[in-house]
């Protein structure tokens, strides 16, 4: 859909880094809990190896396992979540499972993603549930709604969400629901919200947190393309991907000489494995 070439940002992706698609992790239809294991057990090779991830979904429960099997491999070291989306997906069960709206409640129950370190941007609309909020209130993290940061400015949204998420971490990981867009942009997501970001103010605002912060993975999730109208929500979420991988190239985090150093060899196989029910 695009060429590997980006004018703008003077980058060719073909040309200045190693691109590798590994395929998809097996999961298992109806059967979340497994899912999940496979997910972990597959981002956290991936991680490991000194790759940086790059996760495509599909429904936004895949949030907690890719943020665990990173974590499997941090040691002791955290991670600040940076999340962009219209909904805050904190509650601790959907319908008695652990589903989309629910990755961040168990992903900040891991001591390596602490709650004070996920930051939210774009929240607001009728679809986001009281009991969410009140694990945020809890918690203590951080949201911004679309009405704060059109008030504040994006730089200085930008500037919170930074601070917010490198306070006490030493990477952060994006997780990007491509509803965080105006559903006038991406008709292509399974619960679209009208008063979103519009799509030049998502890629800015993504674009200045990846140029300042050590990020150590992204995920595009809620792309649904039998959903989608002229390939219109695919081709944004495409652009998410690019822009990401050049704005960690010319931030020079890609490509990379060695390993990160918030990466550790020996995994933590007990990480995010508590009984949660």
């Amino acid at each position: 859909m695009y060429t590997p070439y980006n004018f703008e940002l003077g980058v060719d992706l073909r040309e200045q880094i190693t691109l590798c698609d590994v395929g998809d992790i097996f999961t298992i239809p109806a059967n979340n809990e497994k899912s999940f294991d496979q997910i972990s057990k597959g981002i956290a090779h991936i991680f490991s190896s000194g790759a940086f991830p790059i996760i495509l979904g599909g429904d936004h429960s895949i949030g907690f396992p890719t943020i665990r099997g990173v974590c499997r491999h941090l040691g002791d070291l955290k991670v600040g979540i940076i999340h962009f989306d219209r909904h805050v997906d904190t509650q601790e069960t959907d319908l008695d499972e652990r589903m989309h709206t629910c990755p961040w409640f168990h992903a900040t129950n891991m001591a390596n993603a602490p709650a004070k370190n996920l930051v939210q941007l774009g929240i607001g609309g009728w679809q986001v549930p009281r009991q969410g909020v009140k694990v945020c209130r809890e918690r203590a993290t951080n949201i911004l709604t679309v009405t704060d940061i059109m008030e504040m400015g994006m730089d200085a949204a930008v500037d919170f969400a930074l601070e917010r998420a490198l306070d006490g971490t030493d990477c952060v990981y994006i997780s990007f629901d491509i509803d965080c867009i105006d559903a006038g942009f991406v008709p292509g997501t399974g619960w679209p919200e009208p008063g979103g970001l519009m799509p030049r103010e998502a890629l800015y605002m993504l674009g200045k947190i990846v140029q300042n912060a050590p990020v150590c993975g992204l995920e595009i999730v809620e792309v649904s393309p039998p959903y989608d109208v002229s390939d219109m929500t695919s081709l944004m979420a495409t652009r998410v991907i690019c822009d990401t991988m050049a704005h960690l190239v010319t931030s020079g985090q890609l490509p990379r000489p060695e390993k990160a150093a918030y990466i550790h060899e020996q995994a933590n196989m007990s990480v995010g494995m508590g009984d949660w029910r």
